[in-house]
């Protein structure tokens, strides 16, 4: 009975740690986890600003070529009105001689 109940002892000890360590690396997969969910957390944020940068660009971009196309319609506009004015000129300067 001695070789059995020794045998049994082992069989115990064996488990106990295998108990200890199935504890330990739960607790070891529950941080992983943990720390898994952060960075998906984190990686959405910083997604979703370079979305919404990306979306100002854009904005910005199209913003500057509207901006230039008035600004070139304006000069436009201001250099036919310069030109008339000096046709204008032009015409009353011949029509005095």
């Amino acid at each position: 009975m001695s070789e059995q109940t020794a045998t049994f002892r082992r069989i115990e000890e064996k488990l106990g740690i295998l108990t200890s360590k199935l504890r330990e690396y739960k607790r070891e997969n529950e941080k992983m986890r943990k720390e898994l969910e952060d960075k998906k957390s984190h990686w959405d944020e910083l997604k979703n600003k370079n979305e919404q940068m990306e979306l100002q660009m854009n904005l910005l971009r199209n913003g500057e070529s509207n901006d230039a196309k008035t600004s070139k319609s304006v000069l436009e506009k201001k250099i036919n009105d310069y030109i008339k004015e000096i046709d204008r000129c032009i015409a009353l300067l011949g029509d005095q001689n």
